[in-house]
């Protein structure tokens, strides 16, 4: 009997038991429900919360829509896309440049600020109904607007290479001016086949006066793909706006060569009018292509002839506006060929060189050489040395000053020396400078 008690002791503890578990229970539930209860309150605050953000900022989403188009459109650049490129540089762009590029704000007409595309616009636009370049372009908006510099050289490459299938979409975009419109003329001019020309040319004249049509001439200026010079000639002949012929000009220059001169001078032999002359004039005044060098000097004639018309004087100035070794040479020559009181405008040419090429060759015609003995060629290849602001060119001209005999030569060391120091570089020579000045440039060179 006694063996059995912790049987029924076990067997009362069972038996009890469930009618106090309910109770304790009971009592216990209501803490613990608290704790799911919290966390899915959290998570409803978090949801609205990330709702009302993404209202108020949907920009990053349309960029991530952007980014994942620009992966499926294709980023190639057309294998001539670097050498009709401009600068920009760009970037300059343009740019690329220095320049400053179309991402800075522009001024309109009216003198207030060119507006970009307003938020809630682009906000309206949805890519997944856009393909092509419309598609590319509309990401262009978007990515001027978020200042996504990445995202824009992204887009630009893509619609280089598109070339013509992009002209009346990035065309439109320019239409709407602003910054947006800027870099889409900078495709354009990148692009720089006719019809990227000629849609740029034509916008370019539809355009009110102001700082947004400066800034569109100068990408047009900056145009060089040879197929559109018979455009911008016929262009530059037949418009009456100005700064659609400033833009005109300033293309041909860089791109001109010897069909592009051949052509030039076949209409001045044809031109009817004073304006076509001048016009045609001024454009050969203003080549600075080296590939036009052979037809310029062909246009300038013999060293030993004398200037005829303001065509062949335009000549001369492009010589000095290519201002490479050959250029500089035959200035320097025919300066030393012309009887006193007539080589005025050869003159002013040389002092206009620039060209790094021909910096060598002007310090030692400013030092007095066998290509030039008189004093004229030697004044103009001292004040050339004005465009060439460095130690070196101080060196030379310090010494001219100092030890040289020739009133004139002395004069335009002199006038070059405070030139220069009036410009935005501050030289002096050094010790070293000057040794290295004397070993190349004998002092009798100077003084003879």
């Amino acid at each position: 009997m006694r063996g059995m008690c912790p049987k029924k002791n076990s067997k009362l503890q069972v038996e009890t038991a469930p009618s106090a578990t309910p109770k304790h229970s009971f009592r216990l539930d209501w803490p613990i429900l608290l704790y799911p209860a919290s966390i899915l309150a959290t998570l409803v605050v978090l949801y609205v919360v990330s709702r009302s953000i993404e209202r108020e900022s949907p920009m990053p989403r349309d960029r991530g829509a952007a980014e994942q188009a620009t992966s499926t459109s294709g980023s190639g650049e057309r294998p001539d896309a670097a050498n009709n490129g401009s600068a920009a540089a760009h970037e300059q762009s343009p740019r690329q440049s220095g320049e400053t590029g179309p991402a800075s704000a522009q001024d309109n007409a009216d003198g207030t600020v060119a507006q970009d595309a307003p938020a809630d616009e682009l906000q309206a636009i949805d890519l997944d109904q856009l393909e092509g370049p419309a598609r590319i372009v509309a990401m262009l908006r978007m990515a001027v607007q978020q200042g996504d510099h990445a995202l824009i050289k992204q887009c630009i490459d893509e619609l280089i290479a598109l070339g013509d299938e992009a002209v009346v979409s990035l065309n439109e975009l320019v239409n709407a001016q602003g910054r947006a419109g800027l870099w889409a003329a900078e495709a354009l001019a990148r692009i720089g086949t006719p019809a990227a020309t000629a849609a740029l040319l034509d916008t370019l004249g539809q355009t009110e006066e102001g700082q947004f049509k400066e800034d569109l001439g100068r990408r047009i200026a900056g145009i060089t793909n040879h197929d559109s010079w018979p455009l911008l000639l016929d262009t530059l002949l037949q418009t009456t706006d100005a700064t659609v012929a400033r833009a005109a000009v300033d293309s041909l220059a860089r791109m001109a060569d010897t069909p592009v001169m051949d052509e030039i001078l076949a209409r001045y032999e044809t031109a009817t009018t004073e304006a076509e002359i001048e016009c045609l004039t001024q454009l050969v005044g203003n080549i600075q292509s080296s590939r036009a060098t052979d037809a310029l000097l062909s246009l300038a004639g013999d060293i030993t002839s004398a200037v005829q018309d303001s065509l062949q004087q335009a000549a001369i100035d492009a010589l000095a506006k290519v201002g490479d070794s050959q250029c500089a040479s035959y200035l320097l020559r025919r300066l030393e060929a012309t009887t006193p009181g007539e080589g005025a405008g050869v003159y002013n040419a040389i002092t206009q060189i620039r060209n790094q090429e021909a910096y060598s060759q002007l310090l030692y015609a400013a030092a007095g050489n066998k290509e030039v003995s008189a004093e004229s060629g030697q004044a103009a290849a001292i004040e050339a040395l004005a465009n060439y602001p460095c130690e070196e060119t101080c060196v030379l001209l310090e010494r001219i000053v100092a030890e040289g005999s020739n009133e004139k030569v002395v004069t335009a060391a002199s006038r070059t020396l405070e030139a220069i120091g009036r410009g935005p570089y501050a030289i002096t020579a050094s010790a070293q400078s000057f040794e290295r000045s004397e070993q190349m440039l004998p002092i009798a060179s100077i003084t003879k």
